[in-house]
């Protein structure tokens, strides 16, 4: 059954990385062509990744419990263009969306080392991973979020809404880490990679539509202030 999951999720990548390809070749203008490429980029590389996990590329045991480490070569690649898409979105400083970068590589680099340590050192290294998590979700709750609302004042529902799912699919990987073998063992292998697929889906390509539809928001909320602004002047 890993392996149905581990299909499923490459398909849904691969269909994924196609729509947001032609996407691109077919904006309508260079806003939409930026965010249907990294959402291509993003599901394109799940996609490749996935079908090494399909392969038992990156598969090992660390002691009695087997690993996929491809995982995290998906996530340190992926996830920072997820976060490049959102300071795109938002229009965040260079700063805070490399501070933001910084941060969740950080996160996966020390999930990693959880991942193949043994216990109780692996514990350790996952509070580390939870703390740049931590980190992670601050800058965007304070520093992006404040950004992103003075540059759009009237689209706050709409990054309320990116941030609030964005954080909700996120927050759901550590829980199902500590769930699984690496750690209580509660779930088995093959719950493991359905919740990891479902989630891996959700962020990419739930995600990617997500972000097409806010960039369709904010440019329908630009268009109102600047017909009222118009307005304003006659």
């Amino acid at each position: 059954m890993t392996q149905v999951w581990l299909w499923l999720g490459c398909i849904s990548m691969t269909v994924g990385s196609i729509f947001f390809g032609f996407g691109a070749d077919r904006a309508k203008g260079k806003s939409w062509q930026i965010v249907y490429c990294l959402n291509f980029f993003i599901c394109a590389i799940a996609a490749s990744l996935y079908l090494a996990m399909i392969f038992k590329q990156g598969f090992t045991y660390i002691g009695d419990r087997p690993a996929y480490l491809t995982r995290y070569l998906t996530w340190t690649f992926s996830t920072p263009l997820t976060l490049i898409l959102l300071s795109y979105l938002g229009r965040t400083s260079i700063v805070i969306a490399a501070s933001m970068i910084g941060a969740d590589v950080y996160m996966i680099v020390t999930g990693f080392v959880a991942t193949i340590s043994s216990k109780p050192i692996s514990n350790v290294w996952y509070i580390v991973s939870c703390g740049a998590y931590a980190g992670l979700v601050y800058l965007l709750l304070k520093y992006y979020r404040q950004q992103a609302e003075q540059h759009y004042p009237r689209s706050k529902k709409t990054f309320k809404r990116l941030l609030t799912v964005h954080i909700a699919i996120w927050t759901a990987y550590p829980i199902v880490w500590i769930l699984a073998s690496t750690g209580f063992n509660v779930i088995g292998s093959v719950a493991e990679s359905a919740c990891y697929t479902i989630l891996d889906v959700a962020a990419k390509v739930g995600f990617g539509f997500l972000a097409l539809n806010s960039l369709q928001q904010l440019e329908q909320a630009e268009d109102v202030t600047q017909y009222q602004q118009e307005r304003a002047l006659t």
